[in-house]
């Protein structure tokens, strides 16, 4: 364990907390520790007639367009089972029904505080999607069996859609 003596805010945004601890750690000497605080996420597998909901969104911080599976931040406060519901229907337009929950990733525990709660529904009703103004989505639907060949071809490397497809497969919901 590690003892917290000193926490100095570096930045406060609308996804991120960045601090820098001074702690002790067990032989008593003391380091740094840079943290980036975030409420975390929820990823859902969302199937609709044996096809999943894949969403192309280009990531500025890689400077690249991903394919991943539908996600989202959780607001403050907010139980991740509650914004797996409303990222569903923000992303793909359709209510998630029968959602499983395949547990949790952390992404990158080394810096940061980010949980990602992973899903498993079917699509329901369509409601329409609702992006926030600055989001730009292009929804496709994929195999389970294309999805594999897309990780395993490399065309597919987010951590959450990888992990996802594992529990998927896993809990013998497809493959």
């Amino acid at each position: 364990m590690e003892k917290q003596l000193n926490r100095e805010e570096i930045y406060k945004g609308k996804v991120i907390h960045v601090v820098k601890d001074l702690v002790e750690i067990d032989d008593g000497s003391t380091a740094y520790r840079e943290v980036v605080l975030h409420n975390g996420g929820a990823c859902i597998a969302l199937k609709k007639d044996d096809r999943y909901f894949m969403v192309c969104q280009y990531r500025y911080s890689l400077g690249k367009e991903m394919l991943e599976f539908p996600a989202g931040k959780i607001e403050l406060g907010e139980d991740p089972d509650e914004t797996i519901l409303r990222e569903a229907i923000e992303e793909t337009g359709y209510e998630a029904l029968n959602v499983k929950k395949l547990g949790s990733i952390i992404p990158t525990c080394g810096y940061c505080s980010e949980r990602i709660h992973l899903y498993y529904g079917e699509a329901g009703k369509r409601l329409g999607q609702h992006f926030d103004p600055d989001e730009r989505i292009d929804l496709k639907l994929y195999s389970f069996a294309q999805i594999k060949d897309l990780i395993s071809q490399g065309m597919i490397d987010d951590a959450k859609t990888i992990a996802l497809m594992y529990r998927l497969e896993m809990e013998g919901i497809d493959g």
